[in-house]
């Protein structure tokens, strides 16, 4: 059995699925798993995880009943409060627009930031 090298300066890459902008879009989506709150004007919050986002909108799901037409404020970490339209609703799930597009900086540092490297030690210790 050979000795491994420590794993220190090793870089790792996360991998994000990217879909180009099709059926009718305006732009690329991002694939995602973000953990984030939907809230209406004056009202409580409801838990959501943001599924895909693009600069013009994304896709949620959430146990809030929703409605197309409906404004609500979409609030993911490290990010002020996003206003947004909800656009279609199917079984849990609904697409919304933002009342403003997201800056593709916004976007890049949303769908980076989540990213992590894997756990050291994940498997126990080194032999």
């Amino acid at each position: 059995m050979t000795a491994r090298k420590p794993a220190e300066n090793i870089m790792y890459k996360g991998q994000l699925a990217v879909l180009p902008a099709a059926e009718g879009r305006r732009t690329e989506r991002r694939m995602v798993n973000l953990a984030a709150s939907l809230r209406e004007p004056g009202a409580a919050v409801a838990d959501a995880e943001v599924r895909n986002l693009s600069t013009e909108g994304f896709m949620a799901e959430c146990d809030m009943p929703l409605e197309a037409g409906q404004s609500l404020f979409l609030k993911l970490p490290g990010v002020e409060a996003l206003s947004c339209t909800v656009v279609w609703v199917d079984s849990g799930k609904a697409g919304f627009e933002f009342t403003t597009p997201l800056h593709q900086a916004t976007l890049d540092q949303l769908t980076t930031a989540t990213r992590k490297a894997p756990p050291r030690n994940h498997f126990g210790p080194r032999r």
